[in-house]
């Protein structure tokens, strides 16, 4: 080997933990008191700048409505008909639900409540038995 190989083999950890000890040191230095931290405003005093106000919106902007879903209003039009497309349709329309699923005779289903979803439960043979919402 030669001369500078050498001499790096043996400075190169030197180095490495030289570099990463300032770096392990100031991760355990604790955060700042905030009565030491100076504000927005004071740092804009000391620049010469006029302090800046929050920005606030003239009109905030609601939120959207909540879906609702009346299930009991598409029951009488759907308990007893075969669950095909126009049924399940019209089923969610009468509830006001945004969303329909069909729910089969031991089928897995997700058990999150949605407020705008309408539930149509149907038998073994594809006919309504039940309307709710969720």
């Amino acid at each position: 080997m030669s001369a500078p190989t050498v001499a790096a083999r043996r400075i190169l950890p030197a180095l490495c933990l030289a570099a990463a000890l300032p770096l392990a040191m100031s991760a355990c230095a604790g955060p700042r008191p905030a009565a030491e931290m100076p504000s927005s405003a004071e740092q804009s005093a000391a620049a010469g700048q006029a302090p800046v106000e929050p920005a606030t919106p003239a009109h905030p902007t609601p939120p959207p409505p909540r879906p609702t879903c009346n299930a009991e209003a598409a029951k009488a039009g759907a308990i007893g008909k075969t669950a095909d497309a126009a049924t399940v349709e019209r089923a969610r329309a009468a509830a006001g639900g945004r969303t329909v699923r069909v729910l089969k005779p031991g089928q897995a289903i997700t058990k999150e409540y949605l407020g705008g979803r309408v539930n149509v439960r149907v038998d073994a043979n594809n006919v309504v038995v039940d309307v709710g919402c969720g």
